[in-house]
């Protein structure tokens, strides 16, 4: 903790008493800092949480058409897989259902997501010697969050747009100038997490766990870093192996 002693005695003096919710998400975007020091001070959880669920529910029902168009495609190559006969207005109602369902349930996956990722993180954390109570960084978590969904629902305003046709449409990440069938689906995978918001999102969690939990800051930011790389690798892996089971089965 001593390294970070000048760092919380300017959070005390600079952080304010009260911050309304425009001036919180002012400070998200552009002084995260003090933000979360204010966090570490004032946790609030209903106001992030609340934002979380109106944006992930906005880019799910941007992105709707194209989540049914694909469960279409998935149901119809199932069954022709398993050599069944079903009617195409069958498949389109049962992919219809599908795609309300994945929309209405959405805002209660990000918050489970939410949950297990802030318990995840202060585990993990705790290597920094970050602080114990787990109110503030629930509170933390839920404002970063606001960053990749930001991130999802610009995404997915472009897709609505544009009439994209695709769900892997990527907008803000590397993965935008390369084609997988070039450079190979793990090349791909990770291209599709070298992406603003992913990134920033990283960031943030370094600087949380400094302001908000008093952590080390060397040792928190490498700990992000190295979060990043392990997460990338693992994604970029899956992304492989499902497009090339894709591939094999349909």
């Amino acid at each position: 903790m001593s390294e970070n002693v000048g760092t919380l005695q300017l959070n005390e003096g600079t952080v304010p008493e009260k911050m309304n919710l425009f001036q919180r998400l002012w400070n998200l975007f552009l002084n995260p800092k003090r933000l979360f020091a204010y966090t570490a001070k004032k946790p609030s959880l209903l106001f992030p949480v609340i934002v979380i669920c109106i944006l992930s529910l906005a880019a799910m029902l941007l992105t709707m058409e194209q989540i049914y168009e694909a469960n279409v495609d998935v149901l119809y190559n199932t069954w022709k897989t398993m050599g069944s006969q079903v009617p195409m207005d069958q498949i389109q109602s049962l992919a219809r259902t599908y795609a309300i369902g994945t929309v209405a349930g959405t805002p209660f996956i990000m918050v489970a997501t939410w949950l297990v990722t802030t318990l995840i993180l202060y585990l993990v954390f705790r290597l920094a010697k970050c602080e114990k109570g787990l109110k503030k960084y629930f509170s933390m978590m839920a404002y970063i969050m606001i960053i990749s969904l930001t991130g999802q629902l610009m995404t997915s305003a472009y897709m609505y747009f544009t009439g994209a046709k695709t769900l892997d449409t990527m907008v803000t990440s590397i993965a935008s100038l390369i084609d997988a069938g070039t450079v190979g689906n793990f090349v791909y995978g990770v291209a599709k997490n070298i992406e603003v918001f992913n990134i920033w999102t990283y960031i943030l969690y370094g600087i949380g766990f400094v302001y908000t939990g008093g952590a080390k800051k060397r040792a928190a930011y490498i700990i992000s870093a190295v979060l990043f790389v392990i997460v990338t690798a693992a994604s970029a892996g899956m992304y492989s192996l499902t497009a090339n089971l894709s591939n094999l089965y349909f």
